[in-house]
């Protein structure tokens, strides 16, 4: 019986190379805030591109996200996996994450997603007034039920996930893990509540094999535009000088392997075996773009040079 999309998961991130690499993308971008056609273009695209796993939240577009993915699914059945958050509301602020409230959400986000089971939910936030006990035994509730198939976190202090990785394992799951994570660090204070993995994350990843989400792994365009600020004038959390340092250490090796810097940067994330790249593609083109990262060739020397200029 051939695998579904996840059932793919944990095999793949004990491999290396370019096949493996091909599959650990996962695809997010505005589904719910755009036509339908252009969400349907893109799907197709990148599962027939071997993606497996498309990104959401219930909280997304203001509650559409989930419901604008479901009409795909519901017409290509068992063609990609997917991965939805719950924890905030539809303003994006965070909610209590009582039973109540995250089995309603989950029976929700079935019904939009127009799935019997969901693959992978996370908790978008954490709730530190609750015991991470609790809060993992409504994670593994929400398998019991039959309404998820893996469970994970998003966005918790490293302790808090370390404690979540002894509560869920006692009880035989291991989680799933949900940072920003790329070639630019950002500037904590602008990413709005949001949490880089940092360097005690990371330790807690590596050192209990969990698979880390990477959202913003493009660091939202920062590699592909120039030295000018945004447009918008907005702060942005990834213009920093040691970014800007990251950046045309990206254009220089670029250069040299006749490529744009910003496959350079994605590139880099691919060489962290345990990550699996979120990329927020507006267009069919766009994923095209971001593929090219598994083929580009980078040395662990390269890789370290890009980070840290030495």
């Amino acid at each position: 019986m051939p695998h579904s999309p996840l059932d793919l998961l944990d095999e793949l991130l004990d491999q290396d190379g370019t096949e493996a690499a091909a599959h650990r993308f996962i695809l997010g971008g505005p589904f719910g805030a755009e036509p339908a056609e252009a969400s349907a273009e893109r799907l197709t695209h990148f599962a027939d591109e071997g993606g497996l796993m498309v990104e959401t939240s219930h909280s997304y577009a203001k509650g559409q996200a989930e419901p604008a993915i479901g009409t795909w699914l519901r017409r290509n059945p068992n063609t990609l996996a997917v991965v939805t958050k719950v924890g905030h509301d539809t303003t994006g602020a965070d909610l209590p994450l009582d039973r109540g409230t995250v089995h309603s959400h989950a029976r929700a986000a079935l019904d939009n997603l127009c799935v019997d089971t969901i693959d992978l939910l996370l908790y978008h936030c954490d709730d530190p007034a609750r015991p991470v006990a609790e809060l993992a035994d409504t994670l593994v509730s929400l398998v019991e039920a039959g309404y998820v198939r893996r469970v994970g976190a998003s966005n918790w202090r490293a302790e808090r996930l370390s404690a979540l990785v002894v509560e869920l394992a006692e009880r035989g799951h291991t989680p799933v893990a949900s940072y920003q994570f790329s070639l630019a660090e950002p500037d904590p204070a602008l990413l709005g509540g949001s949490l880089h993995a940092d360097r005690a994350v990371m330790d807690v990843v590596r050192e209990n094999r969990l698979p880390l989400l990477a959202w913003s792994s493009q660091a939202r365009g920062f590699f592909a535009r120039d030295e000018a600020p945004r447009a918008d004038s907005r702060p942005d959390p990834y213009d920093t000088d040691g970014n800007r340092a990251r950046r045309r250490r990206c254009r220089e090796l670029a250069d040299q392997l006749g490529t744009r810097p910003e496959t350079v940067a994605l590139a880099w994330t691919l060489h962290h075996p345990e990550v699996w790249p979120s990329i927020g593609a507006r267009t069919t083109d766009q994923i095209d773009r971001s593929l090219e990262a598994r083929r580009l060739p980078l040395t662990s020397a390269q890789v370290r040079w890009l980070r840290h200029g030495r």
